[in-house]
């Protein structure tokens, strides 16, 4: 088997979807964010590509390498990492497909096949606390029993209006039963003070977890606010490595490491750093703001794991809706696939089809392709 064709395919609005075929007729699928595309399409199709046309897509690991040293020069600091994990997961889906088996089989094995997902619900930093309320409560009706309320700041975050965002987090705590989880993502919102000043009060109130609570880059404030608080603080989304991962653990020692299956690198890199963070003892908790291809590919790993047992993040917010502000959201992009895997009573049941075990439905494919 060799792959003939890698396709990164813009969406009208979305993911930007990409395709690696073979000359066996097998293809798949992996994804990235739909508004890197001018940027990731030619880096995929110009520049990756080929550097593995004409192999065998099943070598994962070797065919990540070339692709990762080839390029390193251009990153890791996202852009790089996330295209080339785009392809990872593509050429996993195609290992399974060619194996006639589920992805988490070929990947080692299930450790459970149900797996528990938490509401994740943003852009807090427009929102009155009644409104994220409204948000929470939509997830709660839908049958979930875990919640994650974001604050999605733009450029001017820090420390922007710590007593609403307490107060936005009061209200949604008092609305759940106290034995569902509920966490706070400042992403990246607050300087070292505030963050111990807001852990600690969220703390009171029964936090599950916090989340990114200071900027990113700043491993020494993240270590002083994980040792201030006794709550949970997880932070790696923004981490695009196992490198990096290793530098976050070292000198942040966040108490949860947060990879994206995309962004970190693909399965191949997050298998890994998975492995470093059990290593390190710390809990997995992916970040992944999707309902789609990067959403399966990440549970299909994330079931793998022995001792991944907190709620999985689910997300009905991003990428933007598909063809128009007037078109059905998610629906949408669920169409784009014959079988699409969608929660019930807050839970995925991990899929026994080859792969990823999503099948593309070519017609509304070609419908949702940017012109």
């Amino acid at each position: 088997m060799r792959i003939t064709r890698v396709e990164a395919l813009p969406l009208k609005a979305g993911p930007l979807l990409v395709r690696v075929t073979t000359n066996e007729g097998i293809y798949g699928i992996g994804e990235a964010p739909g508004r890197w595309a001018p940027v990731l399409k030619p880096m995929i199709e110009q520049m990756l590509a080929p550097l593995i046309i004409d192999r065998d897509p099943r070598q994962t690991s070797r065919l990540w390498e070339d692709m990762f040293f080839s390029t390193h020069r251009m990153g890791p600091m996202g852009l790089q990492t996330t295209a080339i994990g785009a392809i990872d997961i593509a050429l996993w889906d195609i290992t399974g497909k060619a194996a006639n088996l589920p992805l988490h089989t070929v990947l080692g094995g299930a450790a459970r096949n149900r797996i528990k997902l938490y509401w994740s619900t943003g852009e807090g930093w427009r929102l009155e606390p009644e409104e994220m309320l409204d948000k929470v409560k939509t997830g709660y009706q839908a049958g979930f029993r875990a919640f994650k309320i974001r604050m999605d700041w733009n450029a001017n975050r820090q420390d922007a209006n710590p007593a609403k965002d307490r107060e936005m987090f009061r209200l949604c705590r008092e609305l759940l039963p106290r034995e569902v989880p509920l966490s706070f993502d400042a992403n990246n919102g607050y300087s070292v003070s505030t963050a111990i000043r807001q852990g600690q009060r969220f703390q009171e109130m029964g936090i599950s977890h916090f989340e990114e609570p200071i900027p990113q880059y700043d491993y020494i404030g993240l270590r002083q606010v994980t040792d201030a608080l006794a709550v949970p603080v997880s932070s790696g989304e923004q981490e695009h490595t196992r490198w990096q991962f290793r530098n976050l653990i070292l000198h942040g020692n966040p108490d949860i490491i947060q990879p994206d299956i995309v962004m970190a690198g693909g399965i191949s890199e997050v298998r890994r750093i998975m492995s470093l963070a059990e290593v390190f003892d710390k809990p997995v908790m992916p970040h992944s703001p999707s309902a789609a291809i990067s959403l399966m590919a990440s549970l299909h790993l994330y079931s793998t794991i022995t001792n991944a047992v907190r709620p999985h993040e689910y997300s009905l917010e991003l990428p933007p809706v598909i063809f128009n502000e007037d078109s059905e959201g998610w629906e949408a992009v669920f169409r784009l696939f014959k079988e699409p895997m969608q929660p019930h009573e807050g839970h995925m049941q991990l899929p026994t089809r080859p792969g990823l075990g999503l099948t593309l439905n070519e017609v509304e494919l070609r419908r949702a392709l940017a012109e």
